[in-house]
């Protein structure tokens, strides 16, 4: 009698399976078992599943195993997504290869990244390459990118081996609009043609969240057909998919854009290709300089409107400010349109094409948000003040998704796989399906196989202010707490902030107090370099916000302790947050119960899970707000965290650590 597709599955997956075999010290996890066994199911019945998987499950084989039999057998597609490029590395890198091996199958898999991660060879070897480019160093980086594209085999920026300035790798990357196709002649040896052609003969494609919306947005133009999607850090699908389908205009990509046609400044840009065409030219000139002049005016007045300091602003009112854009975009369209009367090949029209389908893209978005065009959205504004001056962002964004989500993916592609180790709120996953629009799905909430009991610490602090009442007395009193701490753990530590005015208050009251600690504080270096200084160095305490609460992976005894300083809701004030909530009251609803509490409670999940990566892994996680403990909602954060030791008593995490009260 033939095996089940289950049982196969299983078979591969359990304790004397080819899995167990080519693993050392490999233990088969009851929870991976039968998070495999749904996704079969799924598969089978061509049903969505959303799986909640603590820590330790082993998701990643969970998934890839049924998914890869699947597409082998079938002939199908299936498309694995992650919100983070370590998790899309170790997939790609570590357990695409190693499934590929020890299954013994014919299976291929690819590494699916946007067009402007790969270089083009036509635009690098362009006879004006050099005239682009300002300065020595930007000629520099330039060089660089030339020799190495003659040994590298993927043409990938992230194997260039040093980062290139933006505006380099923007000048010879792939852009879709420039893309010649077939009519290129080095079309032949394309990076990026090289690797649709593997795409579209591989069963596994890891991507991104924001590629695959991308997609989605642009009508399945970036991505192969594909027939099921595993979406593995799911709990942030709702916000990417947020901000990939919606708008955005700054001051600072308009000027790159105006200089990238032809900055008088340096005398540099496309237009130094269509010299030939005077005349043409000149009137290109001429309405450019129409263009940022109106610019200028544009951005001035929103200067005056919303402030040149630090801001983000909802805009409520139609045509806020005059859109002085609109007419000199629309004539400079129309005089780069004049120049394709004279091309002279197919690069200077696809180049002239692209240029004009910039502006327009402009001007249709700038449109867009200052007459508040779809009352489905929210309309912002931010100021972000850098060196050099101040940027000025307008955005537009559908403040919920649900329906679209609905219509576009989930009732088009069957299997959909919604997976985390932090998806559901109050034991279900209603919070999610509501927001992402799932109205069919089996459900599965698997905890972890860690020993949470013995492993870990929960220290709830006593006597600290409620931050909603008093938030300087709150401040001063996590403070203290922070440092008992410190002198515990002499390192080992994330301390981790809801904003960074306070953590960066905290960081300069650490930095007087503490000289032999490695104090590391988000933005002053960037994330990875961050997190390769905090594993090196024992004594490293690290500060930071939203993006150390998920996603990071320090396993072993470099972190020890992870510092909950507050409860993460989101800012009301923020324009997001406060449409959907207003959306939510208009319905009757409670904003604060039904978006903002389940909202943090995944947040919540997400930074305790920072402690313990492996089963051997110890220690505490403090949490300071003391509303877990005051508040009714309180319990329901406590009551997702796995079972563990709680306590209040600072000598308890002394004695924890095996180090004496003094």
């Amino acid at each position: 009698m033939s095996l089940t597709f289950k049982d196969r599955v299983i078979n591969i997956l359990g304790s004397n399976g080819v899995i167990s075999c080519a693993l050392e010290n490999y233990e088969s996890r009851p929870q991976q078992l039968r998070m495999a066994e749904a996704i079969c199911e799924s598969i089978e019945s061509e049903k969505h599943l959303i799986v909640e998987a603590g820590t330790g499950v082993g998701k990643s084989l969970a998934y890839l195993v049924p998914f890869i039999i699947y597409a082998t057998e079938n002939d199908k597609k299936v498309i694995v997504s992650t919100n983070t490029k370590t998790l899309q590395q170790q997939l790609y890198e570590k357990d695409l290869p190693f499934l590929k091996q020890s299954l013994n199958i014919g299976l291929e898999y690819a590494l699916c990244l946007g067009t402007e991660n790969y270089l083009c060879i036509r635009r690098l070897h362009s006879e004006f390459i050099y005239d682009l480019f300002d300065t020595d160093e930007q000629r520099a980086d330039a060089k660089r990118i030339i020799e190495w594209s003659s040994k590298t085999n993927s043409g990938i920026k992230s194997e260039l081996g040093f980062i290139p300035k933006d505006e380099v790798w923007g000048k010879v990357c792939r852009e879709s609009d420039l893309c010649l196709g077939n009519k290129c002649v080095h079309k032949n040896i394309c990076f990026y043609k090289n690797a649709k052609k593997h795409e579209r003969s591989s069963h596994i494609l890891v991507t991104n969240h924001a590629l695959f919306f991308t997609n989605l947005a642009s009508g399945s133009l970036v991505l192969p057909e594909f027939h099921a999607v595993v979406f593995d850090e799911g709990q942030t699908l709702e916000d990417v998919a947020t901000s990939y389908l919606g708008h955005e205009i700054s001051n600072i990509k308009i000027k790159y854009l105006f200089d990238s046609i032809y900055n008088p400044k340096t005398e540099k840009g496309v237009l130094l290709k269509f010299k030939n065409q005077k005349d043409k030219v000149n009137a290109v000139k001429k309405y450019l300089e129409e263009s940022r002049t109106a610019s200028t005016q544009f951005f001035e007045e929103i200067g005056k409107k919303f402030g040149t300091k630090n801001e983000v602003k909802r805009i409520r009112t139609k045509n806020i400010i005059f859109n002085y854009l609109e007419e000199p975009l629309s004539s400079l369209a129309d005089s780069m349109k004049k120049l394709l009367e004279d091309v002279k090949s197919e690069e200077e029209e696809a180049l002239v094409r692209a240029y004009v389908k910039k502006c327009i893209s402009v001007k249709a978005s700038l449109s867009f948000i200052l007459t508040l065009a779809d009352d489905n959205y929210v309309y912002w504004v931010e100021v972000f003040e850098k060196r050099g001056g101040v940027k000025y962002s307008l955005f537009a964004s559908p403040i919920q998704i649900a329906e679209q989500l609905n219509k576009q993916l989930f009732d088009k592609i069957k299997p959909i796989i919604l997976t985390s180790a932090t998806l559901s709120t109050n034991n279900n996953f209603d919070f999610i399906r509501s927001r992402l629009g799932i109205k069919e799905c089996g459900e599965l909430l698997l905890g972890s196989p860690f020993n949470y009991k013995e492993n870990v610490l929960l220290y709830l602090a006593k006597k600290v202010a409620d931050p909603s009442d008093d938030f300087e007395k709150f401040q001063k009193q996590a403070l203290s707490h922070i440092k008992e701490l410190i002198d515990i753990m002499q390192g080992r530590t994330f301390i981790l902030f809801t904003n960074y005015k306070m953590l960066k208050t905290i960081y300069d009251e650490l930095k007087l107090n503490y000289k032999g600690i490695n104090l590391l504080k988000q933005g002053d270096q960037p994330r990875y370099d961050l997190l390769g200084n905090f594993k090196r160095n024992m004594n490293s305490i690290l500060l930071g916000t939203n993006t150390f609460w998920q996603g990071v992976d320090v396993p072993g005894k470099a972190l020890e302790c992870v510092v909950i300083t507050k409860l993460p809701f989101s800012v009301p004030d923020d324009p997001m947050t406060e449409a959907r909530m207003e959306l939510i009251e208009s319905r009757n609803g409670n904003p604060f119960l039904e978006y903002q509490v389940p909202q943090a409670i995944m947040l919540f999940k997400q930074g305790f899970g920072r402690l313990i990566r492996t089963k051997s892994d110890r220690g505490i996680v403090a949490v300071l707000d003391p509303r877990v403990t005051t508040r009714t909602y309180g319990k329901s954060f406590l009551n997702v965290l796995p079972k563990c030791r709680h306590t209040s008593d600072i000598n308890d995490v002394k004695i924890f650590f095996d180090v004496k009260a003094s």
